[in-house]
């Protein structure tokens, strides 16, 4: 190699070396901080969508305001904010259904002849008498049949003047007025006569406000949060 071309190539390697030498251009964290940050999000958006389309709503509602409180101006932050809402709403409807349906308390038990089934829940308002509240009972007995009753521990209802027919309102609408029966064995009870109109009515609605007159408290307009009756764990409905 003659002296000219040596050169050259010493001055060519030597600048070779110097370019594979260099380092890369510095990241700027902001710049970095913000993919980790679009990439987890994604990750939680994705989560979010599952739960929304399994129903699950208050796990999606808690990954939707995490996305929003963890990852505020990223792209999945924006698509999660436009859905939320509508999320926020199904869960609070799905938690109060479920508080609904825990107020009953369903109950099944052999008698002779078959097995009686029973709902009962508790009125809204509590009574005078230590904290009591008045019971709505759904009945069916193999001997006697079905039967929808209001049922009082520790007090009694006051029937010197009547109780006949009592006053009920179903959603707030106007009251109308149902036959009663005070059961001649004396228990603190009044039965509903017509237990089919009745539960009929309840099956429709989410209140029904009964107006009753209880001995040492006057008269009480107590009310049932009835929504959550489940008419399934009632099976032996009596045949029209």
């Amino acid at each position: 190699m003659s002296p000219r071309n040596s050169s050259l190539f010493c001055v060519a390697f030597a600048l070779a070396l110097g370019a594979c030498s260099k380092s890369p251009p510095p990241v700027d964290p902001a710049v970095a901080a913000k993919a980790v940050a679009e990439a987890s999000a994604a990750k939680e958006m994705v989560l979010y969508d599952q739960m929304r389309t399994r129903g699950s709503w208050d796990l999606a509602t808690t990954l939707g305001n995490e996305v929003l409180a963890r990852y505020p101006g990223t792209q999945a932050a924006v698509t999660v904010q436009k859905t939320l809402d509508a999320v926020r709403a199904k869960s609070a409807e799905q938690a109060e259904t479920r508080r609904l349906a825990r107020l009953w308390i369903y109950t099944a038990v052999p008698e002779a002849g078959g097995t009686q089934y029973a709902a009962a829940i508790v009125s809204k308002q509590p009574l005078a008498h230590a904290g009591a509240r008045i019971r709505l009972v759904l009945r069916q007995h193999p001997k006697w049949g079905q039967s929808v009753y209001l049922l009082l521990d520790g007090a009694t209802f006051d029937c010197r003047k009547g109780c006949a027919t009592l006053a009920m309102s179903f959603d707030g609408k106007p009251a109308q007025r149902m036959r009663a029966t005070i059961p001649p064995t004396g228990e603190p009870a009044l039965f509903i006569d017509d237990d089919k109109g009745f539960i009929a009515k309840l099956e429709k609605a989410k209140t029904v406000a009964i107006d009753v007159t209880i001995r040492g408290e006057g008269d009480k307009a107590v009310e049932f949060e009835i929504g959550g009756f489940d008419a399934a764990k009632l099976p032996d409905k009596p045949k029209k």
